[in-house]
């Protein structure tokens, strides 16, 4: 269990694969905030003090990367963990020859075991000043 209660915020599109994942989360005490797709993750940075974003890659309205990129514009040093299972079209897109975006601290190919995900989890937490 975590000593502080870390809020993450979680942004995927799969309406189920979302709820697992937090549950997962939450079992391990985290406090999760959920968003559908990086543009209402955005509007979630300026209403809650979040501790670490993990976000999919392929979602509608605004992809992974691109939430990325506009993340890294106003918190920089937020700790990010990128998941996807289909990565094809965006790594074409966008010249990468993996799911490590940049601006990503960590990335995990879906499907992921929960194990990996809240060793990720806490690895970033723990490396955050």
């Amino acid at each position: 269990m975590p000593h502080t209660k870390a809020t993450i915020l979680l942004v995927e599109d799969e309406e189920l694969l979302r709820a697992g994942v937090q549950e997962v989360l939450e079992i391990q005490g985290y406090k999760v905030i959920t968003a559908p797709d990086g543009e209402q993750a955005l509007a979630c940075l300026g209403a809650q003090t979040i501790d670490l974003i993990i976000t999919d890659l392929v979602m509608p309205k605004m992809d992974g990367v691109d939430f990325v990129k506009q993340l890294r514009k106003i918190k920089p040093d937020l700790p990010v963990i990128v998941v996807s299972g289909s990565t094809r079209n965006i790594m074409q897109r966008y010249g990468i020859d993996s799911i490590q975006v940049p601006g990503a601290n960590a990335s995990l190919p879906k499907p992921f075991k929960s194990v990996d995900l809240i060793e990720q989890v806490r690895q970033l937490l723990a490396s955050r000043p």
